[in-house]
């Protein structure tokens, strides 16, 4: 499928036939740098803006004689080791300026953007609505359209799959830097389909010019191990492709007080209390053979672990848990599947669930699951205003595919 948005790429972006996806980043390396010779570039990049030969695209860049002239990093920092919600600090690589965007500044300012003449955005995503870096693209774009700069996306693919849309569209009164744009939790989008869509929707100014360089041999029903790429962990806790699938789900028990496998070295993918029952939940979630996935229980202790989770919910405290393996990417639905999980622990441990309420109402995007856990709304009824939610998305999103 070619598809055309006001001017933003052309027809050099057809699919080509390959064993292994190839990234933005190595079709704006091979094919655009003619087009930006004696512009100056801010980078906004991480850990994860590496080409296929493990080489980062800054020193690919530069060996190029392109001027990078600043760095721009989002939570996690520029080697992605800064534990969640840690402020990070501006710094310098090779006396190239590095501004933080995750400490008193998260948008760029003019004075930071004063030397270049465009961003280049290319770093790895998970998806899920509440994972900063989009919230960071955003702001990047706002940025850009402030001060007359073009914004260039390289794309990359999606781990959670093209498929999948779930949870309800964030409302504007729980807007935060962990949700700043409409959209489901799962959203079932790349980067670039989503700038295309803040654009589009007139989330950010209109007037930003932005260039979002497409990859080739990706497909939307592909997960990362059809990629064919190497995984580089996007951030401290999220060390495995299998990890972004199951975090738009699991990612919400934090809000909980349920440790979320924090301070163990599969997080998100395990999870528990000390008040735990597993079997009985298990029980209860049939097996997860219904999901697509398995359930085992499992005895753990959340340790302290510097540069990932410092003080984890029940550190050093034994935790009753569950591990989860997926074994059908295409058929677990982790937000979903997440519910039905607090279902069951509200059923058999009732009064137990301690909720921090913001956090929960700005990851899910409204006010309603809060409510179910409260009993003032019916599981039922959570589900159908969240699937309303899902089919609307599915039908808003369709015109900024690009990958079929």
């Amino acid at each position: 499928m070619l598809f055309l948005f006001a001017g933003i790429f052309s027809t050099s972006w057809l699919f080509a036939t390959q064993e292994r996806t190839k990234l933005g980043s190595e079709i704006f390396i091979q094919t655009l740098l003619s087009q930006l010779d004696q512009k100056k570039l801010g980078l906004v990049c991480n850990q994860t803006s590496v080409l296929p030969d493990g080489k980062s695209l800054i020193e690919a860049l530069l060996e190029k004689g392109i001027q990078v002239e600043a760095v721009f990093t989002p939570e996690h920092g520029f080697k992605g080791k800064w534990e969640a919600g840690a402020e990070v600090q501006d710094s310098l690589w090779d006396r190239i300026k590095i501004f933080s965007l995750y400490g008193k500044t998260k948008k760029p300012t003019q004075e930071q953007t004063q030397s270049i003449d465009a961003f280049v955005y290319d770093i790895q995503d998970v998806g899920t609505r509440f994972y900063t870096y989009i919230t960071t693209l955003k702001y990047v774009m706002e940025a850009a359209a402030d001060f007359g700069k073009a914004v260039y996306v390289l794309d990359r693919p999606n781990p959670a799959g093209g498929h999948i849309v779930e949870g309800p569209i964030l409302r504007s009164e729980y807007e935060s830097f962990i949700g700043a744009t409409p959209i489901p939790v799962r959203y079932g989008l790349t980067v670039g389909e989503l700038a295309l869509m803040m654009k589009g929707e007139g989330w950010v100014p209109s007037q930003v010019e932005l260039h979002v360089i497409r990859m080739t041999g990706w497909s939307r029903r592909y997960f990362w191990k059809d990629t064919g790429l190497r995984w580089i962990p996007t951030s401290p806790n999220i060390p495995f492709s299998e990890t972004a699938i199951i975090f738009p789900g699991t990612g919400l028990l934090g809000a909980l007080t349920i440790n979320q496998g924090l301070g163990t070295l599969n997080p998100f993918l395990q999870f528990g209390t000390p008040w735990f029952d597993p079997k009985a939940i298990i029980q209860k979630l049939g097996g997860g053979t219904g999901y697509g996935v398995e359930l085992e229980p499992l005895i753990y202790t959340p340790m302290s672990l510097p540069g990932k989770t410092l003080h984890p919910p029940y550190e050093n405290r034994p935790c009753q848990g569950i591990n989860v393996r997926i074994v059908q990417k295409d058929k677990f639905f982790s937000l979903h599947f997440t519910l039905a999980l607090i279902k069951a622990i509200r059923e058999i441990h009732p009064n137990k669930i301690r909720l921090h309420r913001d956090s929960l109402n700005q990851m899910f995007g409204n006010d309603l699951l809060e409510r179910y856990i409260k009993g003032t709304l019916i599981y039922a009824d959570l589900l159908k205003e969240m699937e309303k939610d899902e089919k609307a998305f599915l039908q808003m999103r369709q015109k900024y595919l690009l990958y079929d």
